[in-house]
């Protein structure tokens, strides 16, 4: 049975759920732009990578809010504004990549990192903060 939406669809879907969410890639399970602009991949693998094995990831800082979820063969990530709601930006992204095919994501421990100064993982953090920065010098040029 084919999928219920393309990669480019499911960020549609997702974009169209929240006035919050800013852009969005999905990738493949080895890191490989599926939909998405081109300039935010680099910085969104560094995300996936920063989160270990972690099934989701929630980073909030001042500048913005980073979300994702990930299966085994795909990876989907919202940059949103400051004032998005990560549990329903996460839970939107898990129903997108559910109808890209992949069942849903298997449920496992999830990286958070909230703001500057609190506890969380500074990888974690500083790839978060680069994806929140590539995708505001998109929004300005």
């Amino acid at each position: 049975m084919p999928p219920a939406l393309t990669p480019a669809l499911a960020l549609d879907y997702v974009r169209e759920l929240s006035a919050d969410v800013r852009a969005g890639v999905v990738l493949d399970g080895a890191g490989e732009l599926l939909a998405g602009l081109p300039q935010l991949a680099a910085a969104a693998r560094a995300l996936m990578d920063a989160a270990g094995h972690a099934a989701e990831v929630e980073a909030v800082s001042p500048e913005g809010v980073v979300c994702a979820v990930r299966s085994a063969d795909r990876a989907a990530i919202a940059v949103c504004g400051r004032f998005a709601l990560p549990g329903v930006v996460r839970q939107d992204l898990r129903i997108a990549l559910a109808a890209l095919g992949g069942g849903h994501p298997p449920a496992g421990a999830a990286a958070s990192v909230s703001g500057p100064g609190e506890p969380g993982d500074s990888a974690l953090a500083a790839a978060a903060s680069d994806l929140i920065s590539a995708v505001q010098r998109q929004s300005a040029g």
